[in-house]
């Protein structure tokens, strides 16, 4: 493959773009889904900062969405958001390596070795039971500092995120090779 880095941006730009607009649409469909514009990027910008720009953004209309679900009053809001901050921060820190190995995978297809997919595999095996650890302490921290059913409901919206970026990404990516 010629574009492996664009590769990865587009599948993690597909995942941000389809899950936050076609989620937020589905919730409220008498309002326009907004999208962070990737046009307002300079040509001399880097990839990477392109990256990091489209990551912030996403990551904002993330947070309104998930706010706007839960539909919190004040107190309940800052509570939530004081676990939520600190969660988001180790998921995208999570998801960096999902990344990782998703552009190893792409690096490496077409010459794939049963050692070099054996190792891919369990990476990603590592990396899911890292995001269920994670999951399973930020429903704990959230039911301490809210209560257990905003934890639940906050659990909810956010499984169902990672699940249907699950299923974007995936869609994106190639099947291994025989």
């Amino acid at each position: 493959m010629k574009h492996k880095k664009l590769a990865v941006i587009l599948a993690v730009s597909s995942f941000g773009l389809s899950t936050i607009n076609g989620i937020a649409h589905a919730e409220d469909a008498s309002s326009p889904p907004t999208t962070p514009s990737l046009e307002t990027s300079t040509k001399s910008t880097s990839p990477s900062n392109e990256l990091e720009m489209f990551r912030f953004a996403l990551e904002m209309d993330k947070e309104a969405f998930v706010k706007s679900s839960l539909k919190l009053d004040a107190e309940q809001e800052k509570k939530f958001l004081d676990v939520y901050y600190v969660f988001n921060a180790k998921l995208v820190a999570l998801n960096d390596k999902r990344l990782a190995v998703i552009e190893d995978y792409l690096i490496s297809i077409d010459k794939m070795t049963e050692t070099k997919a054996g190792e891919l595999a369990k990476r990603m095996i590592d990396f899911r039971k890292k995001r269920v650890a994670l999951d399973a302490n930020y429903y704990s921290a959230l039911s301490k500092a809210t209560s257990k059913t905003i934890a639940a409901r906050a659990l909810q919206v956010e499984s169902f995120l990672q699940g249907v970026g699950d299923v974007v990404i995936g869609s994106k990516l190639p099947l291994m090779p025989k």
